[in-house]
């Protein structure tokens, strides 16, 4: 901040408008040690939403908790489903990615780990697992280790909200304080290989997120009513990873908001919107969801358009004027637009095929 008076942004302005925890967390996640960080009032509000985030978080476990009348303290690893194994790794990654950063000063980069943990794993992926998992009680339980794991990570940031939230979840008694609670360094080795904890596991379930997104990118891309109950197929890579895929059914079909899912193994061109992925492609049914004469008609204007475009590439690419005369990478740019629009010509013609 400018040592000029006036010139710059007042820190309890900004403390008033959207608290100190906020404006300790944004300065640390949008500031390098490169470079100076132009800033705005607006960016505080990263911080902001994220203190929303975690409160909306902390309310929701105690709502759990009073439904199941309390969690366990301890989860069962017997029954530990891939999605909650992922959940621990993900934690454990987390520990060791924060604690290297901060032993090496890297202030930003370690707010970013922890603010991608929190909002993304935590909140985004399995607070919606959570919600209807085979064992609510179990998923719950291990939703409370890696939250207080979270909060203890958080807290060099955001010292206010992980205090009072700590104490409202429980996790301090009176006179308790999370500045003395031991920094998270993760799980130990005896628990890993207790728990299972694999990276085979953690990358498929990294690769089902993959494929439960470009389902939603599908359902977007074709304006199906994100209320609608659809039909799935899923051409799996190999019959190994088809029976996990199996194992997750009723998970992947809360996920992807679908009636059915049928899932295959084996290779298949099916004549339905698909997404190849890691674990294989993705097929939306689209019958009785669309219109497919208007989605025909606008097919078809996008395929002339880009037909277009590519006649009016060729011809310039077919000048010699413009050849011998034109920078090297401009022509190279205009070759691999070709590209581009090639391969969406293919796209769009296996679409009007799809649509006729």
């Amino acid at each position: 901040m400018s040592k000029s008076l006036g010139n710059s942004l007042d820190p309890l302005e900004l403390i008033d408008m959207y608290s100190a925890d906020a404006l300790r967390f944004s300065l640390a996640l949008i500031t390098s040690l490169e470079c100076d960080t132009k800033v705005d009032k607006s960016k505080f509000e990263i911080g902001r939403n994220f203190c929303t985030k975690i409160w909306n978080a902390a309310r929701f476990m105690q709502m759990q908790e009073e439904a199941l009348g309390g969690i366990p303290a301890d989860f069962d690893p017997a029954t530990l489903t891939s999605d909650e194994k992922h959940m621990l790794m993900a934690c454990e990654k987390a520990c060791e990615k924060v604690n290297d950063l901060l032993a090496k000063y890297r202030i930003q980069d370690g707010a970013l780990a922890v603010y991608d943990f929190f909002w993304t794993q935590i909140c985004d992926w399995y607070v919606e697992y959570a919600k209807d998992a085979p064992d609510k009680a179990n998923a719950f339980a291990i939703l409370r280790d890696v939250f207080w794991k979270a909060l203890r990570l958080l807290h060099p940031y955001m010292p206010f909200v992980t205090e009072e939230v700590a104490h409202q979840l429980g996790f301090l008694k009176d006179g308790e304080t999370i500045m003395r609670a031991e920094f998270p360094k993760g799980y130990s080795e005896e628990q890993r290989q207790a728990w299972g904890l694999t990276d085979e596991i953690y990358d498929y379930v990294e690769a089902k997120r993959v494929m439960i997104s470009d389902l939603r990118a599908l359902r977007a891309e074709y304006k199906v009513n994100p209320a609608a109950f659809v039909q799935v197929t899923v051409q799996a890579r190999d019959a190994a990873t088809a029976a996990q895929l199996e194992a997750d059914l009723a998970s992947l079909k809360k996920a992807m908001r679908a009636d059915a899912i049928t899932i295959a193994a084996g290779d298949a061109d099916l004549a339905m919107p698909g997404k190849l992925g890691a674990l294989g492609t993705v097929y939306l049914s689209l019958e009785g969801l669309v219109d497919k004469q208007a989605e025909l008609k606008r097919v078809t204007t996008e395929l002339a358009k880009t037909q277009g475009f590519i006649k009016s590439i060729d011809a310039k690419l077919g000048n010699e004027n413009f050849m011998a005369h034109a920078p090297a990478d401009i022509v190279a740019g205009q070759k691999a637009k070709r590209e581009e629009l090639v391969a969406k010509i293919a796209q769009l013609e296996k679409l009007a095929k799809l649509f006729a």
